[in-house]
């Protein structure tokens, strides 16, 4: 998921709240990746229109704790 939070090294793995606390995701890279770097590609391959690849090289990247729950409970059989 993308945001609009400042991150700064060292804050890989940490919590994301959204405005009323709750936790929605842990945070996973800051803004300003080098779009050649590769991590702007879709699932499926293929890439961002240079639009939207602007705006997400300007976003903070986390995952979203969706994600993560069933990542851990199809991991650890919860």
């Amino acid at each position: 998921m993308g945001y609009t939070n400042e991150v700064k090294i060292g804050m890989s793995g940490g919590p994301i709240f959204n405005a009323k606390g709750f936790l929605v995701g842990i945070n996973g890279r800051g803004k300003y990746r080098d779009p050649d770097f590769g991590v702007y590609a879709f699932e499926d391959a293929t890439e961002p229109t240079p639009e939207l690849l602007e705006k997400m090289v300007k976003s903070s990247w986390g995952i979203p704790i969706s994600i993560y729950l069933q990542f851990v409970s199809s991991h650890l059989g919860s």
